[in-house]
């Protein structure tokens, strides 16, 4: 075979082979170009960590925690204070005053011994056993009382107000008898007691008072 010849064949052989793979190359790279890039997985958000549990604290817990406070004694209730004197006060007013209750009311006192306080305006009973002194005044201001001992012609007492100072503030504690004779005395005229608060105060918290007395 003529040399010119095969040199043209092996050339043209050549030049084919490197038709066909410019053809492979640039095809794959137009490929990889049109193919979106993979985009790598997100990880889910992770859960917040739940709080741990509260143990719910128990009534009795709570019962032991906090002080039980002593209940007040019945007299604690009557009690008034002005300034540094502490007073027992009881209220009784009279449900229908009248003449006949300022009589019955002078008829109680000289029964009882009170005697009549011409500077103050009231009348004092006083108990040497029980170890205090009542003051029997107006429940109305000022607080003082007429002398209804002398006569008729006095003004209308529509209330009283039995005031009990004491040194010892043991003393109505532990002898409440003579409180509760007076108090109960002036209610039979016709009348309702009251506490230093004007709350009305019923039979049973005397009886209450008297069984305090018996473990004073």
């Amino acid at each position: 075979m003529d040399p010119a010849l095969v040199v043209l064949l092996v050339a043209g052989a050549a030049l084919l082979l490197a038709m066909v793979c410019g053809v492979m190359y640039f095809s794959g790279r137009a490929r990889r170009s049109a193919t979106p890039p993979a985009v790598p997985p997100v990880a889910p958000p992770a859960k917040p960590a739940a709080p741990a549990p509260v143990e719910p604290e128990s009534p009795a817990r709570d019962a032991a925690a906090q002080p039980v406070e002593a209940p007040p004694p019945p007299t604690h209730r009557f009690q008034a204070v002005s300034g540094n004197d502490i007073k027992q006060c009881l209220f009784v007013v009279l449900d229908w005053p009248g003449l006949d209750t300022n009589r019955r009311l002078a008829k109680l006192f000289r029964e009882v011994n009170a005697h009549y306080d011409d500077k103050l305006g009231v009348y004092v009973m006083r108990d040497t056993q029980a170890g205090y002194k009542l003051t029997i005044a107006n429940s109305s201001p000022p607080g003082t009382l007429p002398p209804i001992h002398e006569g008729d012609d006095q003004p209308i007492v529509k209330g009283v107000s039995i005031l009990i100072h004491f040194i010892n503030k043991r003393s109505v504690a532990r002898n409440p008898e003579t409180l509760i004779r007076i108090t109960q005395s002036i209610v039979a005229i016709g009348g309702h007691i009251l506490d230093a608060d004007r709350n009305e105060v019923s039979q049973e918290e005397f009886e209450r008072l008297r069984q305090h007395a018996q473990n004073v």
